[in-house]
This record gives structure tokens, sequence and C-alpha cells, in this order.
């Protein structure tokens, strides 16, 4: 533990090297381990320059326009760029999605060192003075109320009366009580990620196209050489059949051997009025027993 101040304190862990700010109001209990002994450090030492920070608020308006990792686990954790810190809310830029945080609710906050900080963007956020207000600018909108967990909701925003807001989403209808709404942004939290489902859609069919193209190629070209490899000219084909005459003339009779010649140009024509006489698919060479 580095320091201790009005409404919040600051926990310094060796494994990460970074520094976790806590609200007061919502740490339980504090475990001291009397068997491990380090040197005292100060915010300063750690090169955090917070120490003359006496609110949770002002505290995280030092650090605007830094990342951070809001909360440290749980539903509502979640890491961006902090573009504003009220009185009563905090606004944070996460993947192009403006998110209003209820500050009651947030827990703690660290430096998210994983990205550095940029210069600041023209973001458009709503700014008014209360949470409460907020709500109200979100009536007749399709929101996102909390971002985990079973209390997390999304539909249609309305106003109720008595300070309380229904939310409709199909034939459900929610009443709920502005202190709880934890943190709140205009459209689907599923929004996003179909976004991002359809995009990976789109690059698979997009590889699975050239993917067939380069197969199709490759199958075109393998099929050319095997047809290429089983192509005989006419020529060719006349020295394989001159050479199987040769050998019939030695080894058969002389009436068996005119009946082979015959039998041979018989061939040829049949082979010389095919569609494609240069094409030979297999070629059987036949010995005449006498």
């Amino acid at each position: 533990m580095l320091d201790v101040k009005t409404d919040y304190l600051a926990l310094y862990l060796f494994e990460s090297n970074n520094v976790v700010y806590y609200q007061l109001k919502h740490i339980k209990s504090i475990t001291e381990n009397s068997k491990t002994n380090f040197k005292p450090l100060r915010l300063e030492d750690v090169g955090q320059n917070a120490s003359k920070s006496d609110s949770f608020r002002h505290l995280m308006k030092l650090f605007q326009y830094e990342y951070l990792q809001i909360n440290q686990g749980g539903p509502e954790a979640m890491s961006g760029k902090l573009l504003d810190v009220t009185n009563h809310y905090a606004v944070l830029y996460k993947d192009d999605q403006v998110i209003y945080l209820n500050l009651e609710h947030i827990k703690s906050f660290s430096l998210n060192k994983s990205k550095n900080a940029e210069e600041k963007e023209t973001v458009r956020y709503l700014k008014v003075k209360t949470f409460d207000e907020i709500l109200n600018y979100f009536i007749h909108k399709w929101v996102s109320i909390n971002l985990g967990g079973p209390e997390a909701l999304e539909g249609v925003l309305s106003y109720s009366g008595n300070g309380t807001f229904i939310l409709i989403n199909k034939e459900e209808v929610i009443r709920i009580q502005p202190f709880h709404v934890r943190s709140i942004f205009e459209g689907s939290r599923d929004q996003k990620k179909n976004e991002n489902k359809q995009t990976e859609k789109k690059d698979r069919s997009d590889r699975d196209k050239r993917t067939s193209t380069e197969k199709d190629s490759k199958s075109g070209q393998s099929t050319y050489e095997i047809e290429h490899k089983n192509t005989y000219s006419h020529s060719e084909r006349h020295v394989r059949t001159d050479d199987l005459d040769r050998r019939t003339k030695r080894s058969m009779p002389d009436d068996r051997r005119r009946a082979s010649n015959a039998y041979i140009e018989r061939a040829e024509i049949q082979l010389q009025s095919m569609p494609h006489p240069e094409k030979v698919v297999k070629t059987v060479h036949y010995r005449w027993k006498g």
C-alpha cells in the first residue's frame, strides 16, 4: 500500500509493476502479510505523481486522455481511453463506442501500460451535470445498460415517472432505478461483435474463393500434363504399329501373318477415323503363340 487519501488508496502490484487506485467505499477488508519484508515505497518512487489528489474523481481527472483499465476483474472490467471525468460520471472511449460510467460504481482503475497515450481525438460525447441527465438524453433510444453479468440489459429506454426508468425489449418491460445503472451506451453490445463476425465471414469467403481458384488452376495444369503425356503424334503411333508388326511377323506362320497384317490395317483405319486420332489412352501388345 503506497498511500491512503480521503476516498481512495493506492496499491502497488509487484508482478505488473503498476499502481491500482481503489475507491475506499468498495473495499471490504484489508489483510496484512506480516512475513513479507520490503522497502517502503511512495507514489513518486514508482513513477506516479498523484499524491496531490485528495479525491478519487480529481485523481481520475489527472489521467484524462490516457488508456485506463477500469476495474481489475468481473463483468464491469474494461479498458479504453478516458475522455472526461465529471462529478458524477466518467466517459470512456472503446472500439468506436462512447461509454458513460457511473462514478459511484467504479471500484478501481489503473494505467494501461500496453497502450501509449495519443493526441487528443475529436470524439463527440455528452457532457451534462448528473448521470440522470444522461439517462434522460437516451430516452426513446436503444441502449445497453451494464457491460456484463446477469444485470446486463438492452432495449429502448423510457421514463415512467417518479425518478424511475423502464427498458423495453420485445415483450419484457424492466423498471430501473438510476442509481443501480453502472454504465450505459447507445446501441447494442452485440452490434460490434456481429460486425466483426460479418467481416471475418467475408474474409473467410474471399480466402475460400482464392483457394478454390488456385486449386482449379493447379487441377487444370495437372490435367493438361496428363493429357500431354498420354498424347502421341500420328508418326509415333505408326512406329509402335510397325514395331508390333515386325515382332509379330517373326513369331507367326504365313497365314496368320497375313491375317495379322489385315487386322493391323483395319485398326489403323479405325484410329484415323476417330475424332482425336492423336490421343492414345492405353497400348496393349499381343504376342501370338503358334
